[in-house]
């Protein structure tokens, strides 16, 4: 334990923890899209909601590509279990952020009475 973890391979590991969980929010947005245009026309949209499947899956892929760049700018870190420890403090860097795009896709979908 004589050596720390690294605050910014920490936030890289949070950034692709981010991506993964932006993701899922994107799927569940473009999924609900789906079903609502059904329940609505009884027919899947004529474009089947491309647009918010691919202006997501690239914002995805920007994040993800930034946190690659970032990796290779960082390197990993000296022992295994300091890279654990670091992906540890990454899972708890990046709950907040992934509630809460998760929390905004359900206020979307469902909204508010």
């Amino acid at each position: 334990m004589s050596q720390r973890h690294s605050q910014i391979r920490t936030f890289v590991k949070s950034l692709h923890l981010l991506a993964a969980g932006w993701t899922v929010t994107v799927g569940w947005l473009w999924f609900a899209e789906i079903r609502q245009h059904v329940r609505r026309h009884d027919v899947p949209p004529p474009d089947y909601g491309m647009a918010t499947l691919i202006t997501g899956t690239i914002a995805a892929i920007v994040l993800e590509a930034l946190a690659l760049l970032c990796v290779r700018w960082t390197g990993s870190a000296a022992t295994p279990e300091l890279e654990r420890r670091e992906w540890l403090h990454a899972i708890w860097w990046s709950i907040f952020p992934n509630v809460m795009l998760l929390y905004t896709a359900y206020l979307l979908i469902f909204g508010v009475d």
